[in-house]
């Protein structure tokens, strides 16, 4: 449709693209991104782009506001957007677009909020930006936009700074910030990423309720659960291309395209629980000395008593962020820890650790004394902790910021080995190679810096890392939750491969219940800094006993009902 159609605004496609192909000019010549992609949209509709990390999506949404780079170059037989001819728009025009009839949604909201202004002043901006001269009609707009985005006392949240609130109130400041004038389309880019279930469960109503408004919406996503709660058609990406699309039911439900059945066959569901989620092949550890330690094969891996912690609050108050809070963790298995923000997990995690004290309660590693006053033998100093180190080892949720930007992969690895003594130089490179190899990293990473790698190779990385020390316990903080579906299901392989291995003990920390009900043998759930229910993770996901516990699990997308042709006839 054209900028001279006949059809009023509200008939119009939003979107109507024929072949569209984006490729950008590098030193090392022209690298195609995005290749033949055609996509329509009606208002009221919302298109899903889902594929891995590198397939286009991103791209081909920025194409669709006008934010390429400026070595982009962009062609398409036909590419409307909203009845205009976006091959000719100028960078005027598109600023005259964005934000009034276009709004973007960006994924990481700590990241793409300005720390140093408040939530209200920066979406003040956008109406500014677009002609909105009395302040007070501003501030007003400023707090409907807010209001509407549910977030509660908007006049309050307004004068904050995004460090001030949760990871779901950033978001929904995204939203207000790209929904405050009202724009026809709206495009969220990965906008749940991170979030607890309930809370993603509540973006996920806002932006179908921006859909029964009459908006289109674009929603890319690696969550394929997310998508099928949202979408009305379903876009798969791979390689810059679409290698499938139509209605989400059909797409999710009955697959066409062996690409699109792989990514459904990688989300954890009940029923893949103990087999594997990737087509990637089994990794096998080779064998090696065990490395001598004190701490005993019968003893649980971990056993918490009555953990509290406080902390001081502005007005001087105690709050209280871990309460009473025990678990144990037999050797060679898996207990998850799930909660929402503020529920306690990170804390109750680094006590776990012996980086945090606890107020009261103790920590015992293999039988040890590890945390806490014990026995009246007064407090464990990190004198005695030391020495045991390294049977917890830690594996972050972002391993990127935890390596040392100037090291190679090698000498992350070998960093840790000599931080720990081991041996000579020599046989430290040889341990760094021989540890990539157990997490399935091919040796000619080595030389390479993290930051070229994708985000599974770091991730494998990280846990290579983590393993140096010949650890009996890894303390898994969030370690898939910015993964696409795909390589999350490869490195929870990995996990399983190297416990059975390794006999290793999990502490594994996920919002995501998914992932949670697939590695774990017993689950903690945690509100408010109280233990609300533990168990087994068959009977808490079967038949939870708490009606917190039931509304997580309510709050989480399911998948159509698909048999997975993958699993048919068991793990490979």
């Amino acid at each position: 449709m054209t900028e001279n159609s006949a059809d009023t605004p509200e008939q119009q496609p939003l979107l109507a693209i024929d072949n569209l192909d984006v490729s950008f000019t590098t030193p090392r010549g022209v690298v195609d991104v995005v290749r033949d992609v055609s996509l329509a949209l009606a208002p009221g509709r919302a298109l899903a782009l889902v594929g891995e990390s590198g397939s286009g999506k991103t791209v081909t949404a920025r194409t669709l506001v006008g934010l390429n780079a400026s070595n982009a170059r962009v062609s398409a037989d036909r590419l409307d957007v909203l009845g205009r001819d976006a091959t000719r728009l100028t960078e005027r025009q598109w600023r005259g677009l964005r934000g009034k009839d276009i709004g973007y949604v960006l994924q990481d909201a700590l990241v793409s909020l300005d720390p140093l202004r408040t939530v209200g002043q920066e979406i003040d901006e956008a109406l500014r930006a677009h002609g909105v001269r009395g302040k007070a009609e501003r501030e007003e707009r400023v707090h409907a936009a807010l209001r509407d985005a549910g977030i509660p006392d908007p006049e309050v949240r307004a004068r904050q700074r995004s460090g001030e609130l949760s990871g779901g109130l950033r978001q929904r400041a995204l939203i207000a910030q790209a929904t405050v004038l009202n724009p026809r389309l709206v495009i969220a880019d990965e906008p749940t990423t991170a979030l607890d279930a309930t809370v993603q469960a509540q973006i996920l109503e806002l932006l179908a309720g921006l859909k029964e408004q009459g908006r289109g919406l674009i929603f890319i996503s690696h969550d394929l659960a997310v998508v099928s709660h949202l979408a009305d058609e379903i876009a798969v990406m791979q390689h810059g291309r679409i290698v499938e699309t139509g209605r989400a039911s059909e797409v999710l439900g009955n697959p066409r395209h062996d690409y699109t059945r792989q990514l459904i066959d990688a989300v954890p569901s009940a029923a893949g629980k103990g087999t594997r989620l990737s087509a990637a092949r089994r990794v096998v550890v080779a064998s090696r000395p065990t490395r001598r330690s004190a701490v005993s094969a019968d003893a649980p891996a971990l056993d918490a008593r009555n953990l509290v912690k406080t902390y001081a609050s502005p007005d001087g108050t105690r709050r209280t962020v871990v309460d009473d809070v025990s678990f144990a963790l037999p050797a060679g298995k898996t207990l998850g820890i799930v909660g929402e923000s503020g529920s306690g997990k990170s804390t109750t995690a680094r006590m776990a650790l012996g980086l945090t004290e606890p107020d009261a309660g103790t920590v015992t590693l293999g039988g040890l004394p590890w945390v806490g006053q014990q026995d009246g033998a007064g407090i464990v100093s990190e004198q005695v902790r030391r020495p045991h180190r390294p049977d917890i080892q830690l594996v972050n949720q972002d391993p990127l910021s935890s390596f040392d930007p100037r090291f190679s992969v090698g000498r992350v690895i070998t960093d840790a080995l000599d931080a720990g003594s081991v041996g000579t130089p020599g046989e430290r490179k040889d341990r760094a190679a021989e540890l990539l190899g157990q997490v399935g990293l091919p040796l000619e990473l080595i030389e390479r810096r993290p930051l070229t790698l994708s985000g599974g190779q770091r991730q494998r990385v990280a846990i290579a890392r983590a393993l140096a020390l010949q650890p009996r316990i890894l303390l898994l903080d969030e370690p898939v939750s910015a993964l696409d579906v795909s390589i999350q299901a490869q490195v929870l392989d990995l996990l399983a491969d190297l416990q059975e291995q390794l006999g290793l003990s999990y502490l594994f920390i996920s919002h995501d219940l998914g992932v949670i009900h697939h590695v774990s043998d017993e689950v903690l759930v945690l509100r408010n800094g109280r233990v609300v229910e533990s168990g087994s993770a068959k009977s808490l996901f079967t038949a939870p006993a708490e009606d917190y516990t039931r509304a997580l699990l309510a709050a989480v997308p399911d998948l159509p009902t698909r048999v997975p042709t993958s699993r048919i006839g068991g793990a490979s």
